[in-house]
């Protein structure tokens, strides 16, 4: 699972606040938008900007100001992350939701949703047999 190698001094760093959001910064004479350097991001984000997704339809869009939005086909933000999970509004924000947690940054909250997500899993393996 992409969150099982998130490590504290991973680079984007683990923040449930937002999907993602990146830093500007002087390249040379340009400056340029960092989505790696500099950049916070939740599971969701990290699963967009991954790219082990994209294969699949989820990617992001980015706005002027930095800030990542899932996207899936025409769909956005969490109209996305529940079509592209197949997750109900609830299962979503239980999942992926800031409010959800009571760690929200670094590796413990990486972790935290981590071990949601397979218990999610693990429950849908049992109720489908």
């Amino acid at each position: 699972m992409l969150l099982d190698a998130y490590r504290d001094s991973g680079v984007p760093r683990f923040d449930l606040q937002s999907w993602g959001a990146s830093k500007t910064q002087r390249g040379g004479f340009l400056w340029l938008r960092q989505h790696t350097c500099g950049t916070a991001a939740c599971a969701v984000g990290l699963a967009c900007g991954s790219g082990v997704f994209a294969g699949e339809g989820l990617t992001y869009s980015s706005d002027e100001s930095g800030g990542l939005t899932p996207m899936f086909g025409e769909l956005e933000g969490w109209n996305a992350v529940k079509s592209f999970f197949d997750l109900e509004q609830d299962q979503a924000v239980r999942l992926f939701a800031e409010h959800s947690y009571d760690v929200t940054q670094g590796e413990a909250a990486a972790q935290a949703v981590a071990a949601r997500i397979r218990e999610a899993i693990a429950s849908q393996d049992v109720s489908a047999r």
